[in-house]
């Protein structure tokens, strides 16, 4: 049974999709399982697994398989999906039946996933498969073609084969989540170290010369006078007080330096008028 939809339009050989099979893949495992509830079995009452090859065939592998925990999850339901994000996959896929064959009898449904049915039309499909597509409206997905349903074939191989992805899996989920709280506090780091170069530097050294101040004083400024604590408003007068005073002893040192020149430069032309006339006299009795 094919459902019209509003992503319906002609079929084209060469059609293709901006998004992504990694794209399609999140928004596919969000359809079956929430993000937050991906680090807990428990709470997801589910499991999504990739990659995932047919018990017996290791050459033929699933995109992805759901596996139901709960029975509001579809307990012991495993639903295996293939992903198509371009029209030549997609033909690839209907002319090497294979893969599908190996995970037939283990899984209860078999799906394939597209961006639109301009990739993959209803009317392509198989008897048998079901076809689902993103929903622009949320995360669960809108199913196009109904799949078919059966009783999957619970072998040891498949047992064994589920077990080793679902560990796999997990890890994968934690790593994500690592790089996923490290982005977050790079980022939050990028973002403190963004603020704190916003200060004006001639604030910044303002407050330094304010820090070399009370520490010079021996007393830091408050609002309020108050033991060891000084106002700025008694900090200025004290210091404008002192400044006066430093700066007149400054200019009476700077006036006696001046007059110890002059006197230096008079004594220096007094010496070598005298000796010009010592010399004088002593030619004149020489005559």
């Amino acid at each position: 049974m094919t459902e019209q939809t509003t992503l319906d339009v002609r079929p084209n050989a060469e059609a293709t999709s901006k998004m992504t099979t990694a794209e399609l893949n999140d928004l596919l495992h969000a359809h079956f399982i929430r993000p937050e509830d991906r680090l807990n079995q428990a709470g997801a009452g589910a499991v999504y697994l990739t990659e995932v090859t047919a018990p017996g065939n290791s050459g033929r592998r699933a995109d992805a398989v759901h596996i139901g925990l709960w029975q509001s999850r579809g307990a012991g339901r495993i639903d295996v999906c293939e992903l198509k994000v371009s029209r030549a996959d997609f033909r690839r896929e209907l002319d090497k039946p294979e893969k599908s064959e190996a995970w037939w009898p283990y899984s209860t449904t078999f799906s394939i996933v597209s961006p639109g049915v301009h990739i993959t039309p209803p009317e392509e499909l198989p008897t048998g498969w079901g076809l689902m597509v993103p929903n622009p409206r949320g995360r669960r997905f809108k199913v196009v073609v109904k799949p078919e349903e059966r009783e999957p074939n619970l072998t040891i191989g498949l047992l064994m084969t589920l077990l080793k992805n679902t560990e796999t899996s997990r890890v994968n989920d934690l790593r994500l989540q690592q790089q996923r709280l490290s982005q977050n506090f790079s980022e939050q780091l990028q973002k403190a170290r963004r603020e704190r170069g916003l200060v004006n530097p001639k604030d910044v050294k303002r407050l330094e010369l304010l820090d070399r101040l009370e520490k010079a004083m021996g007393m830091p400024l408050a609002d309020f006078a108050w033991g060891d604590q000084l106002e700025p408003e008694q900090a200025a007068e004290g210091l404008a007080e002192y400044m006066r005073g430093h700066a007149a002893r400054l200019r009476a040192q700077q006036a006696m330096q001046d007059k110890a020149r002059d006197l230096e430069r008079l004594a220096e032309m007094a010496a070598r008028e005298a000796k010009r006339l010592r010399a004088a006299l002593g030619g004149e009795a020489s005559t």
